[in-house]
């Protein structure tokens, strides 16, 4: 489980990129490859992209933006965020 506190951001390295109305792409310039996200983690990655938010944040958002709730949304969030962190596209900083 994330800790909510903790802060989130696109990590240095990965430069992030609209394809359209709700897709985005990262390039991770270290590895040289590039990512086509979905829509879920596109909503994630675009909520991150102009500064690091705390999980808790980041879930305050999408939950209004989808109209969801928030339990609903960290449920589904977590293992993303977990996922885009391990392959190092992600920095998730705890206090």
């Amino acid at each position: 489980m994330i800790d909510y506190a903790a802060r989130l951001s696109i990590a240095d390295h990965v430069v992030f990129r609209e394809t359209n109305g709700t897709l985005c792409m990262l390039f991770d310039r270290d590895k040289g490859v590039m990512y086509e996200l979905n829509e879920t983690a596109s909503a994630v990655v675009r909520s991150l992209r102009d500064d690091a938010r705390s999980f808790s944040e980041l879930i305050q958002d999408l939950a209004t933006e989808y109209d969801a709730s928030p339990e609903m949304i960290a449920e589904d969030s977590t293992a993303l965020v977990t996922d885009l962190e391990q392959a190092g596209l992600l920095r998730i900083v705890t206090s």
